[in-house]
Order: structure tokens, then C-alpha cells, then sequence
């Protein structure tokens, strides 16, 4: 693993949580956990993403293995991958065992839903590739996604949103802004070594 991966993944492994701004502003804001783990079995820079609502723990909303892997010096790509069954990998990211579990044909790469990340002086800033591709059905309807995040020490912001393939207009996502995620857990001693 090239040592900007190394940097950026030792960073961004942990536990995150909006509670501040989800007391501070109920009406915009969920109560939401964002967890990233190693899988350390499978190829370098594989993370196990869980975003979980705090009145749900045990049920994320969202399960997702992404990949890191340097482009270029100081350019991330995270390759984004689906789960084929993701209940059967629900809470994973607090039980050993069950990562163990996880295996390449359990993923499902998620074609035009790739992320590129840029180090930046005052931290990484993530954006989902360009060209309105990765396709997001919420309540029936195809929406395309629009994803930005930037994280700095113990905060992570981030910003999905989903719009119409033909107006463009927003469909869903936050009308209030960023999500500010503040770290509770720090996991990036655990990266394993066999990937440096």
C-alpha cells in the first residue's frame, strides 16, 4: 500500500457520529453512526463501511466495502462496492468473526459510484466521479447521486443528495447542508501491517 493510502485510511478508520448537530437541529438532522473498519483478509485497502440511524443500531441503512488505492501522488480512488446479501453482514464492523466472513464474490462493485480523493492542505476532500451516473432508486424512482465529503482530524463532513436524471432537480438528501460527523472511536491502528 503506497504511504498516502496508508495516511489517508489511518485516518479516516473509526467511529463517527452527528449527535451535536442532530440535538442541535432535530428537524434537519438524523441521528446517524458512520463506522469504517478494515477487512484485513481481503486485498489492501479494503474498509467495511456501516451507516447505521442511532434509534436502529443493529439495522444499517447502508453497507458498502470500499478499496483505496493511489491513482496518482496525492490522488485517492475508493473503488464502491454493494453487498449481494447485507443482512447477513449487519453489525460487522463490532464482530471479528463475521468480518471474516466477508468475500469477494459477497461484493457487488458499484459501476460509475467511485469516489476520488484529493490530499489537500488542511485535510482529503472526496467527490463522487463526475458525469451523473451512479443511479440511486429511493421510494420508485431513479435518481442520480451527488456525494462530497472532506475529512480533517476528527471531523468528517459529508453531502449526498439525489436528483432527477431529467430536471435535475433535488429528490432527496439534506436541505440544511453538510452532515458533521465527529469521531468516538479511533480505529487506524488496526490497518493491518501485511498491507504496508
Amino acid at each position: 500500500m503506497k504511504p498516502s493510502v496508508q495516511r489517508f485510511l489511518k485516518l479516516l478508520c473509526g467511529e463517527y457520529s452527528n449527535q451535536k448537530q442532530a440535538l442541535d437541529n432535530p428537524p434537519f438532522y438524523a441521528h446517524i453512526f458512520l463506522r469504517y473498519r478494515p477487512i484485513e483478509h481481503l486485498q489492501s485497502g479494503s474498509i467495511l463501511l456501516e451507516q447505521t440511524y442511532a434509534l436502529d443500531p443493529k439495522h444499517p441503512y447502508r453497507l458498502r466495502m470500499i478499496r483505496a488505492e493511489e491513482l496518482k501522488p496525492g490522488v485517492i480512488k475508493l473503488w464502491n462496492h454493494s453487498f449481494r446479501n447485507p443482512d447477513q453482514f449487519y453489525t460487522a464492523t463490532f464482530d471479528p468473526e463475521r468480518r471474516l466472513e466477508i468475500q469477494d464474490n459477497d461484493l457487488i462493485c458499484m459501476d460509475h459510484c467511485h469516489y476520488q480523493v484529493n490530499e489537500q492542505a488542511n485535510g482529503y476532500q472526496g467527490k463522487l466521479e463526475p458525469g451523473c451516473r451512479c443511479i440511486v432508486e429511493r421510494d420508485g424512482k431513479k435518481t442520480y447521486l451527488v456525494s462530497s465529503f472532506h475529512l480533517q482530524g476528527d471531523t468528517l463532513l459529508t453531502l449526498d443528495r439525489g436528483h432527477d436524471p431529467v430536471t435535475h432537480e433535488r429528490c432527496w438528501g439534506s436541505i440544511a447542508g453538510e452532515f458533521r460527523f465527529l469521531r468516538t472511536a479511533d480505529w487506524g491502528s488496526e490497518l493491518p501491517a501485511s498491507w504496508s
